[in-house]
């Protein structure tokens, strides 16, 4: 079993990254059995939201689903074998203006159908769990009713949710909007059809009884645990011209005028502006330049042979943390090596080692805020590997700093710290100041004493530097003094 990125969906959102690589998204997800209108559904979430954004753009009153309008996006047809395999995403972002003012990227997502008559349970079961990860909403599309099996399937990453909560209780729950569609539903007499009669429903299945068995009842618990928000909408079937006949197009004006009517309240109450969340990992929203690095981890763990442990998604999940951490790590400490190296003269080399050991320090602590979650041998790896990075930083700042060389007396004086003694001697004291930083960083006892070190060094430093350099510095000038009087 393999999940692959392809190159095509690769390409077209690394340049989508180049142009806005910090607008958040918004993943809007489906999933089900197969051969029960996936597809078709989420094609009116897609004539939904564009209509939205051209209403939006032009700044014109929303008008959809109108007589003539035609259905199409996702491929579906009817009839009795699979049309959807693997996990299709729409091939442009649609950006929506919500209400807090901020411009969100919404992706739809489909999913092939699960348990059909080719693939593997563990195929169907990691295809759903693939798409649950990744979607800030997961439509689950159910026919007639929800069935207990219905409620089992989402058994793996109910697992995954409660080992998350444990570890991650800071991020909250781990998922976020889950959203039951029960299509064909066949008894409107008793639940209503739409969003409170599904709410009423949905309360009746997920309800505990003291004669369930335990198994039951905690699915129940963890289900609830693990979503933000659960919603259930009461479908009914949208006309036998629409499911029966292969000739049906997708024109609007030939569904059935309550099916009509109730897949236009339940898209726009699921997709309207007021509504719509950016996808969230680990309490962080995904933006464009975040969402391809998730994809592809994701990916990478359900490409395995068998289904993972819920174990291994957390400790994928944790690597992304972390890698994130790192990051925002490295990022603070060349904007402030940035800053102190702005200057057009060479600085003395005990003065860069002392500005490295600072930024250095505070980009320790940045990484240190990141929650320890997962494998601790994941957190020291990514640690290792920023303290590379920060020591071949400083490198180049160093570089920098020696083609800002001068010669002559004047550069004497802003550079008399190079000496061989002082270089060396500040060298060795900045390296133990930075050793014992990483260490005790490591440790997890970053205090104050440490963040001192460089300040005190450098104000004895300075100290030492204007006794030992003032006798030489007069004469510089009283030579030149002679010179000019010459």
């Amino acid at each position: 079993m393999s999940f692959d990125l392809t190159a095509p969906f690769q390409a077209e959102f690394s340049i989508r990254d180049q142009i806005d690589h910090r607008r958040k998204v918004v993943i809007i997800s489906i999933a089900g059995a197969f051969r029960k209108g996936k597809s078709f559904l989420l094609n009116f979430f897609l004539e939904y939201l564009y209509c939205l954004q051209k209403a939006q753009q032009n700044d014109i009153a929303l008008d959809w689903l109108t007589d003539d309008t035609q259905i199409q996006g996702f491929h579906w047809r009817s009839g009795a074998k699979r049309d959807t395999t693997g996990i299709w995403i729409w091939g442009e972002p649609i950006m929506i203006d919500s209400t807090n003012g901020e411009t969100y990227a919404v992706l739809l997502l489909d999913t092939q159908g699960t348990f059909d008559n080719t693939s593997t349970y563990q195929l169907c079961t990691s295809a759903f769990a693939l798409s649950t990860m990744l979607s800030s909403m997961q439509v689950y599309n159910l026919v007639d009713c929800i069935q207990e099996d219905s409620l089992s399937h989402l058994s793996l990453f109910v697992e995954y949710g409660r080992m998350a909560l444990n570890e991650m209780q800071q991020f909250g729950t781990p998922f976020q909007s889950l959203v039951f569609v029960i299509r064909d539903f066949k008894s409107p007499d008793e639940f209503a059809f739409g969003m409170e009669g599904g709410k009423r429903y949905l309360e009746s299945v997920l309800k505990k009884t003291p004669d369930q068995p335990e198994e039951l009842r905690s699915v129940r618990d963890q289900i609830h645990s693990c979503f933000q928000q659960i919603f259930c909408y009461l479908l009914p079937h949208p006309g036998h011209r629409v499911a029966e006949r292969s000739s049906f197009k997708g024109h609007v004006r030939e569904l059935r005028p309550v099916f009509r009517e109730e897949i236009k309240k339940m898209t726009a109450s699921l997709l309207n502006p007021h509504t719509l969340q950016p996808k969230t990992v680990n309490g962080k929203v995904m933006t464009c330049r975040k969402m391809l690095d998730y994809f592809r981890e994701y990916a990478r763990i359900f490409s395995g042979t068998t289904l993972p442990e819920p174990r291994n998604i957390l400790n994928a999940n944790a690597q992304l943390l972390f890698m994130e951490a790192a990051n925002e790590a490295k990022t603070a400490y060349i904007r402030g090596m940035d800053r102190a190296c702005s200057t057009p003269r060479m600085m003395p080399e005990k003065r860069l080692y002392e500005i490295h050991i600072k930024h250095g320090i505070t980009a320790l602590n940045v990484f240190e805020k990141c929650p320890k979650i997962g494998s601790n041998e994941i957190r020291s790896k990514i640690l290792a590997r920023l303290q590379e990075e920060l020591n071949h930083e400083l490198e180049h700042y160093k570089s920098l700093n020696e083609d800002k060389r001068v010669t002559g007396c004047t550069s004497a004086m802003i550079a008399c710290g190079d000496s061989v003694l002082l270089g060396v001697g500040l060298g060795s004291a900045a390296s133990i100041a930075v050793g014992g930083a990483w260490l005790t960083l490591q440790a997890g006892m970053v205090s104050a004493g440490v963040v001192a070190i460089p300040i005190s060094l450098g104000a004895l430093l300075a100290i030492w530097t204007y006794v030992y350099f003032e006798p030489k510095i007069q004469s510089c000038f009283k030579g030149d003094e002679k010179h000019d009087n010459t």
